[in-house]
């Protein structure tokens, strides 16, 4: 049994995965905000804990029957009272509806969107294009001849990528994992 342990290395990160997710995320936040905004304007001093919004709508109307207790001598039902008290749900409830859909989603991390080379064949592989990389800037820079992205890419196919949006060269995930050509 091999007691040496292999150290997995990041080849690629999903950044539009990424970003998007964190996008998710703040709109999630941003619904608990206004939720907070809300349930304030129409039960000012009121104390708002994490719990609450396990039911958003249940626990406003608890909030609502106990703010109003002395004054409900009818003991209507939450729903009603808030009626009578005029009270306009209707952002609250629009709120409610965009954080019920939002309610499972997590912070993303950036290791969620990475793919990693986790095996000795597919760190070689991963070692071999970062210093075919290295060789390419290494050589660019020594000479001051620039080298073509389209004709780099070209030659060495299915083993390197050009990010046009960092204007770097990158190993090919699809290579490092497999080994396979495209």
């Amino acid at each position: 049994m091999n007691a040496t342990t292999i150290e997995r290395k990041a080849i690629t990160i999903d950044q539009r995965g990424f970003a998007k997710e964190i996008e998710v995320y703040s709109n999630k936040i941003q619904a608990k905000q206004n939720i907070k905004k809300e349930v304030l304007k129409l039960i000012p001093k009121y104390r708002i804990n994490d719990s609450f919004f396990d039911n958003v709508m249940d626990n406003f109307y608890k909030a609502l029957l106990h703010k109003y207790k002395k004054e409900n001598t009818l003991n209507l039902k939450a729903e009603k009272l808030a009626e009578l008290l005029e009270l306009d749900l209707s952002n609250l409830k629009r709120f409610n509806e965009v954080y019920t859909k939002l309610k499972t989603v997590v912070s993303p991390t950036e290791e969620t969107f990475t793919t990693y080379a986790e095996t000795e064949e597919e760190i070689t592989r991963l070692q071999q294009c970062e210093k075919l990389i290295e060789t390419i800037y290494d050589v660019e820079h020594k000479t001051g001849v620039k080298a073509y992205p389209f004709d780099v890419t070209k030659a060495f196919r299915r083993i390197l990528n050009f990010n046009v949006r960092t204007n770097k060269y990158e190993a090919n995930t699809y290579w490092v994992k497999t080994g396979k050509n495209i």
